[in-house]
C-alpha cells in the first residue's frame, strides 16, 4: 500500500506535466489548418525598429534581422513553444532544487489558472512576452539557491552571475516589453534585496541592488518617451512580409492593426479599455480570479511554511495579538506588488497569470531561507479573527477539494472575457484530439 501511495505521488504531477507538454507540442507543431495562437500577441512579438527606436521593439527587430523576406510566423510558433518548454524545465528544476517534497503543493502549483496546465489547455499565456519574464526570474531563483546552498569558495562568482543576469536581463526585457517595470521588476528587486541581507556584508551585492533599482526605471522612461505614433505603426507594419500580414489581417493586410497598430494609441485610448471592463461588468470575474488565485497561493505558502519551518500563521493566545511568520506575508506581498499593471491596461488575465507564476517561483525559492522570523502585531478583534479564520479554513480537507475543483473547472482568459470563457473547454481539447487522430 505504501508503494502504491509513493507511486501515485510521483505519477500524478508527472502526468500533468507530460499532458501539458504533449498537448502544447501537438497544438503548436501540428499540420492542421488553424492559427496556432492569437494574432494580437503574434503582432506584438513582431514589433521592430524599422521606423526608428520604439518601445517593445527589441525582440521583433532580432526576428526581422533573422528573416525579413519570408514568413516569420512559423518560426515564431516554434520559438514560443521552446520558451514554454524552457519555463516548464525551470519550474520543475526549481521545485527539486528547493527541496520541497509535497505532491499537493506541486499539483496545485501546476494547475493554478494561468499556470503550466492552463497554458497548455488554451495555448495561452506562454505565447505572450511575459513568458520571458518568467524564464528570467526563474533563472535568477536557481542562481539564488546556488548562492545560498553552494560552496562558499564559489559564492563570489555566483553573486557576479546573479547580479549581471538581473541587470542585463532586466534592461533587455524592458526593451522587449516595457511593462516589465510593473510586472517582474518589483519581485526581482525583492529577491535581490533578500540575497543582499543573506550575504551581508557584501558591497558587491549592494551595488548590484542599487544599479538594478535605478537602471530599469530609467530605461522604462526612455521607452515611454518613444511610445510610437500612427505613422511609425504603419512603417513597422509594412516591414512585415506580406504572407505574415495576410495571416494577421487577411481582410486588411496593408493597414496597421492589432498590437502593432496599438503603438499609435494615445493614453486615453489605453485607459478607455479599462473603462470598458467596468462598464461591461466583467470586472467581477477578474476580481474572482484575482482573489481565488490569491487563496491558492496562500494555501501553498502556509503549507510550505509549516512543512519547512514548523510554525503557524497565528500563534498568539491573546485575541488582540497576531503572530505572523514573515514568509507568508512576503509571499503574498510579492503577489500583490506584481499586479500593478491592472491599473494601467485591461488584459487582466495576462497580468494575474504573470503575477501568479512569479509568486510560485518566489515561494519555492525562499521557502528554505533562514532570515524569516515570527512577528507580533497588535490589532482589533475583527482583524485577528479574520487571520484565525484563514488559518483554520486552510487546514480543512474541503478547502483543498474546493481549490482543486476551482483549478479543474475555471479557465482564466488572457484578456477579453465573456461568461462561457471562464470554464475550461474540454470539448475543444476533444476536437483537437480527434484532429490529431485523423492526421496520424
Amino acid at each position: 500500500m505504501k508503494i502504491i501511495k509513493e507511486y501515485l505521488k510521483a505519477f500524478i504531477p508527472l502526468l500533468i506535466i507530460e499532458f501539458s507538454v504533449i498537448l502544447s507540442g501537438f497544438w503548436m507543431l501540428g499540420d492542421y489548418e488553424v492559427k496556432r495562437f492569437n494574432v494580437w500577441p503574434i503582432s506584438e512579438w513582431l514589433i521592430n525598429y524599422q521606423a526608428g527606436f520604439v518601445r517593445r521593439g527589441l525582440f521583433g527587430e532580432i526576428l526581422h534581422q533573422l528573416n525579413s523576406s519570408t514568413s516569420i510566423i512559423p518560426f515564431l510558433n516554434q520559438l514560443v513553444l521552446g520558451f514554454y518548454y524552457f519555463y516548464v524545465a525551470i519550474f520543475i528544476g526549481l521545485y527539486i532544487k528547493s527541496r520541497i517534497r509535497s505532491t499537493l503543493v506541486l499539483v496545485l502549483a501546476l494547475m493554478i489558472p494561468g499556470g503550466i496546465f492552463h497554458m497548455a489547455m488554451g495555448a495561452i499565456f506562454y505565447t505572450r512576452k511575459e513568458i520571458l519574464f518568467l524564464i528570467h526570474f526563474g533563472l535568477l531563483c536557481l542562481l539564488y539557491l546556488n548562492i545560498r546552498d553552494g560552496k562558499k569558495e564559489k559564492k563570489l562568482l555566483r553573486i557576479w552571475l546573479f547580479g549581471l543576469l538581473a541587470i542585463i536581463g532586466g534592461c533587455l526585457l524592458t526593451l522587449v516589453h516595457e511593462p516589465y517595470l510593473m510586472m517582474a521588476y518589483p519581485i526581482t528587486l525583492f529577491l535581490l534585496v533578500i540575497t543582499y541581507f543573506e550575504n551581508k556584508p557584501s558591497l558587491l551585492m549592494g551595488r548590484f541592488v542599487s544599479i538594478y533599482a535605478v537602471l530599469i526605471p530609467i530605461i522604462f522612461v526612455m521607452c515611454s518617451l518613444n511610445h510610437g505614433n500612427p505613422q511609425m505603426s504603419q512603417t513597422i507594419w509594412d516591414s512585415y512580409s506580406l504572407s505574415d500580414r495576410l495571416t494577421l489581417a487577411p481582410f486588411a493586410p496593408y493597414t496597421a492593426s492589432l498590437a502593432t497598430g496599438g503603438l499609435g494609441w494615445t493614453l486615453t485610448q489605453h485607459f478607455s479599455t479599462i473603462y470598458g471592463v467596468f462598464i461591461s461588468g466583467t470586472w467581477v470575474y477578474w476580481l474572482c480570479f484575482l482573489l481565488l488565485n490569491a487563496w491558492v497561493l496562500t494555501w501553498l505558502a502556509l503549507h510550505l511554511q509549516k512543512s519547512r519551518q514548523g510554525s503557524h500563521l497565528i500563534a498568539g493566545q491573546n485575541t488582540t495579538e497576531i503572530v505572523v511568520n514573515d514568509y507568508v506575508m512576503i509571499v503574498m506581498f510579492s503577489y500583490f506588488i506584481s499586479l500593478s499593471m491592472l491599473l494601467l491596461a485591461s488584459d487582466y488575465g495576462r497580468w494575474i497569470a504573470c503575477a501568479t507564476n512569479l509568486t510560485i517561483l518566489f515561494a519555492f525559492t525562499i521557502s528554505g531561507s533562514s532570515i524569516f522570523r515570527q512577528r507580533t502585531f497588535y490589532s482589533n478583534r475583527l482583524l485577528v479573527n479574520c487571520y484565525k479564520a484563514i488559518e483554520v479554513l486552510n487546514k480543512k480537507t474541503y478547502t483543498l477539494v474546493m481549490l482543486i475543483g476551482y483549478e479543474l473547472i475555471f479557465q482564466m482568459p488572457e484578456c477579453c472575457l465573456q461568461t462561457p470563457d471562464i470554464f475550461i473547454r474540454f470539448d475543444k481539447f476533444f476536437m483537437l484530439f480527434v484532429e490529431i487522430i485523423k492526421k496520424s
